[in-house]
């Protein structure tokens, strides 16, 4: 059990110095929040952005930076700014580190603004029953054209030493419970022998 967590541990976790990095997903409701923690070194300067919105075929993206828990950058369509591969719609910051520390950076649809200046104050949709995103108009959506449809996002990271994606508290209880299972199944079988 002890090295089935880790390695799950070194699946979820992806690790460089000074790296350039890229996660993608597929997000469903209108109300998910895709989450990342990286490290930098210190005098880095990072870029991070969104290249997702791809004309309006996918939902329109913001990102907040967080440093122990407060919102330090926040950016909703500033990603061409950053990477010229990014959208109009695209998000994306810009800093350079102080020191050596950890982040944590939140992925969602534009307009799911945060509460307050902390990640613990929420976002604006945290209370809403989820809507899929095929069925969800964002402020941004164009009723002529039916767009930002889509939830496939991508987030690039350029100069973090490393980064992990942070599973959301649903999934890890069902990956708990599939090892659990996999457990399971393995004792019935060596029984059996």
């Amino acid at each position: 059990m002890k090295n089935t967590l880790t390695l799950l541990a070194a699946a979820l976790s992806v690790g460089a110095q000074a790296a350039d990095l890229s996660f993608s997903g597929q997000a469903v409701n209108h109300n998910d929040k895709i989450v990342i923690d990286f490290q930098v070194a210190a005098g880095s300067t990072v870029n991070l952005w969104t290249d997702s919105w791809q004309s309006g075929l996918n939902f329109d993206p913001q990102l907040f930076l967080t440093s122990g828990g407060n919102i330090v950058l926040e950016d909703d369509d500033g990603g061409s700014a950053i990477n010229a591969g990014a959208g109009y719609y695209d998000a994306g910051l810009q800093f350079t580190a102080a020191g050596a520390g950890s982040y944590r950076l939140v992925l969602n649809a534009a307009s799911n603004t945060s509460l307050g200046a902390s990640l613990g104050d929420g976002f604006a949709y945290d209370a809403d029953a989820p809507i899929a995103l095929v069925d969800w108009n964002q402020p941004s959506y164009d009723v002529n054209a039916n767009d930002q449809k889509g939830g496939f996002w991508r987030l690039n990271l350029s100069g973090v030493e490393q980064a992990a994606l942070v599973p959301e508290p649903g999934r890890i209880g069902l990956m708990l419970a599939g090892l659990l299972s996999m457990t399971l199944v393995l004792r019935q079988r060596q029984r059996k022998q």
